[in-house]
């Protein structure tokens, strides 16, 4: 095949339907692949979320039961003093 002198290269401009069909398939499948993406994202982050005010709470129940066990202490401590003091008596 030789190239005459007047003759250039021509690119055909018609795109096969099937070509057409294939990228489109391509594109609906990326968007369905990016949605369930963006909905596992949002899923870890609300239990992410989640267990963070878990967290915070266990850490609040925490330090109101150590405050209990000092009242408790401080509680038992007057207890056996006023205890001794009615035994003296």
């Amino acid at each position: 095949m030789r190239k005459h002198e007047g003759e250039r290269w021509k690119i055909d401009k018609r795109i096969p339907l099937a070509v057409i069909i294939t990228l489109l398939v391509q594109v609906a499948g990326t968007l369905i692949w990016a949605t369930q993406l963006d909905a596992r994202v949002n899923h870890i982050e609300q239990q992410s979320t989640g267990t963070y005010s878990l967290n915070e709470r266990f850490g609040r129940l925490e330090e109101r039961l150590d405050n209990v066990k000092h009242d408790t202490d401080a509680l038992k401590r007057l207890l056996a003093q006023l205890t001794e003091r009615l035994i003296r008596q």
